[in-house]
């Protein structure tokens, strides 16, 4: 049986002569004779043998539908639908296609859901019930393409489009057939499905023109009954009435009630527009004839009134599971009260008994509370203590492991500042080197900045202020005449990092951008910055230099960037 089962949708014959080979003798057990009986009945009808009886479906209908899981009952209520159609009893099999479908929520075979809503879609078509017929297509086809049957879903859009049609939806329509022509280009063994309803939507809501068209390029073609009877009905629309009446006459007798009510419809018209009206209205009374008999087979079968009853039998259902719900609620308020009322006697007579003993026991059981009182608070005092030192030394461990990983990062913060500044070093050293035909206003401003630099390097490498002392000249300088050091660090930017320059230069930026982003090159902090500059628009004009060079607002630091920028060009000069 599992073999079967894994067989099933793929190679539908061998799982039913997997199961043929089962003998029922090797079946032990309900539930076993219930997977058997589902098996075999889905192999069938997969296999296009349409069963008239419950004889195989039986074990799994009386197993299943008590104590199988919601897919085991799911798929025992569709093909219980599906015989009962067998058997031309719609009303029974609409029932059962409702009851399947109260279980969607829990049910995981996606494609049986599908085959489902496509089944009851056919029944909901045959009550005139068109918004339901195309609400459950549209419903099948979405499930049907999330699994990859697109064939299947190319026939569900199909038959929703076809919906459209009979309410004269044109807008509806033109948007399910543009679905289902993108479909058929994908997966063309699906264009059989949408030959017929594009006849119908183009005979039905398009100009005498793309009639005319259509008849002529698919006359020769050979079609079915119904795609006859459409093509008969465009020519009557045209007013070729003999055209119309030879398509017809190549039909035989129809055993649908529907397609018989159809064609006399479509021959009525032709008489009428041909000027028979003696022949049409004899044709007219056997339609109506037909039209009864078909009504009241609806009526006998209870079909068109079978939605309502099965709400109501829900709504039963509910209703007596509320009244069950009050009931047991009552019940149960009724055994706990009858409970207290025993414990409560219970209590009563045992606190008569032991009053008197209790009595002379009190003064030293009240001693004996108070002593345990009093441990019980010492040894709460105990714990709280113990719990307040752990504590203490757990957050003395997080701080002493904070500051281990501060001065780690100073650490490392040092040195990467120490190695950029030799860095820096090292590049004014070369540059003075090999660039000594530079103009001396240049030249002194690297001299001036070599100088501070090896200061400020010893100072970081010894720890003693005493190096610094070209720094703090520097600074002094800095403080005293700005416009001068800004432009002389500029002038020595230039020098020494050309291209960066360049590129300060190529985005706009004016002198006094280039000024301020020096401030920042040479390691001062936004803060510095505008202490240094002392200008209101500080802010505005590093808005104003982000923008020039692309800088998102949420970049970091401006001087990180520009410091960054600088390196890269370094790096790609070399």
């Amino acid at each position: 049986m599992d073999a079967a089962e894994n067989l099933m949708n793929t190679k539908p014959d061998s799982a039913l002569a997997i199961l043929k080979g089962i003998h029922r003798s090797d079946i032990k057990g309900e539930e076993s004779s219930a997977r058997f009986a589902l098996l075999k009945s889905m192999a069938l009808d997969k296999n296009y043998i349409d069963l008239k009886t419950f004889n195989v479906l039986q074990p799994a209908i009386d197993y299943y539908l008590e104590h199988g899981s919601p897919d085991e009952k799911f798929r025992t209520y569709y093909y219980q639908g599906r015989i009962y159609m067998n058997q031309c009893k719609e009303d029974s099999a609409m029932l059962c296609f409702m009851n399947g479908c109260d279980l969607r929520p829990k049910v995981t075979d996606s494609l049986l859901l599908a085959h489902t809503l496509v089944a009851q879609g056919s029944l909901y078509f045959k009550q005139y019930k068109v918004d339901e017929f195309i609400h459950n297509n549209l419903e099948a086809a979405k499930l049907y393409q999330a699994i990859g049957k697109n064939v299947f879903a190319i026939k569900s859009y199909t038959n929703a489009l076809d919906g459209y049609i009979l309410k004269t939806d044109k807008v509806a329509a033109d948007s399910l057939l543009s679905i289902c022509e993108s479909l058929v280009q994908k997966y063309p063994e699906g264009e059989a499905y949408l030959f017929s309803s594009y006849l119908s939507y183009t005979i039905n809501l398009c100009s005498p023109k793309e009639i005319k068209e259509l008849l002529s390029e698919f006359q020769d073609e050979k079609l079915t009954s119904d795609e006859t009877m459409i093509m008969a009905q465009g020519y009557s629309k045209i007013g070729e009435y003999d055209k119309a009446l030879a398509l017809l006459s190549r039909l035989s007798s129809s055993k649908s009630p529907l397609d018989s009510l159809k064609y006399t419809t479509v021959k009525i018209d032709i008489l009428e527009k041909q000027g028979k009206y003696k022949d049409a209205f004899t044709l007219y009374k056997e339609y109506a004839v037909m039209l009864e008999h078909y009504q009241h087979k609806l009526l006998t079968q209870d079909l068109l009134f079978s939605d309502q009853k099965h709400q109501l039998e829900i709504k039963n259902i509910k209703e007596i599971q509320k009244k069950n719900w009050m009931i047991g609620i009552s019940l149960c308020s009724i055994i706990v009260l009858v409970m207290l009322v025993g414990w409560a006697y219970y209590r009563g007579h045992l606190s008569k008994t032991k009053r008197i003993l209790t009595e002379k026991e009190n003064e030293n059981l009240k001693l004996e509370q108070d002593n345990l009182k009093k441990e019980k608070e010492k040894a709460e005092l105990e714990r709280n203590k113990k719990i307040l030192e752990a504590e203490n030394l757990e957050k003395d461990k997080k701080r002493i492991e904070a500051e281990q990983r501060q001065q780690e990062l100073e650490a490392a913060n040092l040195r990467l500042e120490i190695s950029q500044l030799e860095g820096e070093r090292d590049h004014l050293k070369q540059l003075q080197k090999e660039k000594s035909e530079m103009a001396k206003p240049i030249h002194d401003i690297i001299e001036d900045r070599l100088n501070m630099l090896n200061g400020l390097l010893a100072k970081e490498i010894t720890n003693n202020d005493s190096y610094a002392k070209s720094y703090n000249e520097w600074i002094e300088t800095m403080r005293n005449d700005k416009k001068k050091f800004m432009d002389s660090t500029r002038l020595a930017f230039t020098a020494l990092h050309p291209m960066f320059m360049k590129y300060l230069e190529k985005h706009g930026l004016t002198v006094d951008e280039i000024n301020y982003l020096c401030l920042y090159a040479i390691g001062l902090r936004g803060k510095e910055v505008g202490e240094y500059i002392q200008l209101k628009r500080h802010y505005i004009i590093s808005h104003e230099i982000r923008k020039k060079l692309g800088i998102d607002e949420h970049e970091t630091n401006i001087g990180l960037y520009v410091r960054r920028l600088m390196k890269d060009f370094e790096q790609s000069n070399q």
